[in-house]
């Protein structure tokens, strides 16, 4: 999963071969943002209990192949802003706790999703030079967003999938971001990021995947024909 941190304990991208986390620290996007006025998610280990949510997140990551949670870290976002629902979460463990983190992933990875907008993808798919990326799926219900909060972010990826939070919910700079690991996903490029404690792991801001997903959704976003990172 890719993110930009939410109040309470983070665990940083969708990871999610092992899955990873891939995110966007909020430190780095203040750092851009003085700087640049920019925007800006690590693997998944599998804990040794079998049967937990952290194997069922496991098993579910791995059959999107490279599955990589990549999060856009949430700075202004409410973890209680989404409309709760059957199935949001409040019932399981304490979200922010990495066992929680492990079974609201493994439920939002549960719902259908949809494509993403055509719009989006037609331009996306020329950029990232990469007709895989229609593969992609976009979740945005309660499950999803009470997944996101619970990771502290914004938006996450994980494999073939985007998770948004209601703060991401039309904002086409961070599904360009997401679009970037969706690319790296669907072309089997590997990760690595550190564990949560409960198997979900999570990439660092300062990882070649997230500076490069920063620099492909700038550059998506004024208007550049191909991605850097395909360049």
């Amino acid at each position: 999963m890719h993110r930009a941190r939410a109040p309470g304990r983070p665990a940083k991208a969708i990871t999610r071969c092992r899955p990873v986390i891939h995110r966007r620290s909020a430190v780095r996007a203040r750092e851009n943002e003085a700087a640049q006025q920019a925007d800006g998610r690590n693997p998944v280990r599998r804990v040794s209990s079998p049967g937990t949510a952290a194997d069922r997140v496991l098993a579910l990551q791995s059959r999107a192949g490279n599955a990589a949670v990549s999060r856009t870290i949430q700075r202004r976002m409410d973890p209680e802003q989404h409309q709760h629902g059957a199935g949001c979460g409040h019932d399981e463990a304490g979200d922010r706790s990495p066992e929680g983190q492990s079974q609201l992933l493994a439920a939002a990875q549960k719902t259908p999703g949809s494509p993403l907008p055509s719009s989006f993808l037609a331009k996306a798919t020329s950029f990232y030079q990469n007709p895989g990326i229609a593969a992609g799926r976009v979740h945005a219900d309660p499950v999803a967003q009470r997944a996101t909060a619970a990771m502290g972010a914004e938006a996450m990826t994980v494999g073939m999938d985007v998770f948004l939070g209601p703060s991401a919910l039309g904002n086409t700079k961070i599904l360009a971001h997401e679009a970037s690991h969706l690319d790296k996903n669907s072309r089997g490029v590997r990760e690595t990021g550190n564990n949560n404690g409960a198997g979900v792991a999570i990439t660092s801001p300062a990882q070649d995947s997230e500076v490069a997903a920063v620099s492909d959704s700038d550059a998506f976003m004024s208007g550049a024909e191909t991605a850097p990172s395909v360049e």
